[in-house]
């Protein structure tokens, strides 16, 4: 399915006016096409046409070399994209030597942050890795104080296109009716959630941290996008139901491609009743956007600035994929399509300094958004580091939101 395109009113107007004047217009979310595909179909035709008049005519030479110029470059992109295809979506194994606090958390925590900020100065960076040593510490000795009987448990559900999905389940709270349901993002782990737990835990939410699909142990030939992943978020809210009963109270929250997830399965018919709200940080507004972005890269020479072009390449690598056995389109996955649809309270966190998911998809996702969401901006937070660039105000927001309808 996909969500139907739907034109919101605009909102209120931001109070800061001078910014809102200052900064540049946001760049159109830009439609996918085949047209590059049916150009690079046309070439290589063209020069196969070329190259058999050539053999008609008696000059093999400049047939064969008209053959080459026309097949071997479309040859080439096609391998070279099925390769890039594999290494960017296909699965994902089990890390080894996992940090039981997560890569944020963990030993190696200080290399994350300082690779996901990129755009931050010394002391800023200083101060974040200083809340990341303080929410480590705080959260192991959390984990240290629970009782010996309360520990992770591995779990399974099953999506609905029968792929097996993994999680894993802390009932920390075992009076309460509240779960959090994490979902991480692309190539994460389940234990990316540990920078929520204590928070979280400590509200009276139990805990399901899942493995999104092609990840670790879960099953999936690919990765999803948030687009599969969206349906396999409705398997683990029902997981849930049957775990706590009917009275449970579920909020869903993920963070960049998970957060992608959790938007597009606010929108699904059959998400249980009993999800209450989604908490989404850095998500895209759009995949095929995000991908045109990343591919696209800079180069600043002595007065020169050259970009390279994502087409056809990309468009090889959505043909393909399309094309494989349990595979999709990857322009299906859409946030800012879902958002309009969204059937429970949407918090969106936008981190201020990400790199990696432009700010402006935000402010899309944020226009497009169904009456009840909220959008939080978290300054001096690279990408997904919201939770450690300002936890005060980070945790006050979104644990205020959680409770509000759990």
């Amino acid at each position: 399915m996909a969500w139907p395109k739907t034109k919101k009113p605009r909102g209120p107007k931001s109070s800061r006016l001078y910014e809102d004047m200052m900064r540049p217009a946001d760049p159109e979310l830009k439609a996918a096409s085949w047209r590059p595909i049916a150009t690079l179909v046309a070439f290589t035709l063209l020069m196969v046409g070329a190259s058999a008049a050539f053999f008609l005519y008696a000059q093999p030479l400049l047939g064969v070399g008209f053959l080459l110029v026309g097949v071997l470059p479309s040859v080439l992109t096609v391998v070279a994209a099925n390769a890039q295809l594999t290494r960017d979506l296909g699965p994902r194994p089990v890390p080894d030597g996992a940090d039981e606090l997560g890569d944020l958390l963990g030993d190696t925590g200080d290399e994350l942050v300082r690779s996901l900020s990129g755009s931050l100065l010394g002391p800023e960076l200083a101060k974040l890795e200083e809340a990341r040593t303080r929410e480590a510490a705080s959260t192991r000795s959390w984990l240290e104080a629970l009782p010996d009987d309360v520990a992770f448990e591995t779990v399974e559900a099953t999506s609905d296109d029968r792929t097996r999905l993994v999680g894993h389940a802390l009932a920390c709270a075992p009076g309460s009716a509240r779960w959090l349901v994490f979902a991480h993002g692309l190539d994460g782990t389940w234990r990316a959630g540990m920078t929520f737990a204590r928070s979280f835990a400590e509200k009276g939410f139990n805990l399901l941290f899942v493995e999104l699909r092609a990840h670790g142990s879960s099953g999936g030939a690919w990765v999803g996008t948030g687009w599969l992943d969206r349906r396999d978020l409705v398997a683990w809210s029902q997981w849930v139901v049957r775990r706590a009963g009917s009275d449970a109270r579920v909020v869903l929250m993920g963070q960049s491609m998970g957060a992608a997830a959790v938007l597009m399965a606010s929108a699904e018919e059959d998400l249980a009743p009993q999800v209450v709200a989604c908490v989404s940080e850095a998500s895209y507004a759009d995949w095929w956007n995000l991908a045109l972005n990343r591919f696209t890269r800079t180069h600043t020479n002595p007065g020169t600035v050259r970009r390279s072009s994502p087409h056809p390449f990309l468009d090889v690598e959505r043909l393909l994929l399309k094309s494989k056995p349990d595979g999709y389109d990857l322009t299906l996955s859409r946030p800012v399509d879902a958002i309009a649809h969204a059937r429970v309270p949407v918090l969106l966190i936008q981190d201020a300094r990400d790199q990696t998911v432009p700010a402006h998809m935000a402010r899309k996702l944020d226009a497009a958004a169904a009456a009840d969401h909220e959008l939080l901006v978290v300054e001096s937070a690279g990408h997904c580091l919201g939770a450690i660039a300002d936890p005060e105000a980070y945790f006050t927001h979104v644990l205020s939101f959680a409770e509000r309808f759990a």
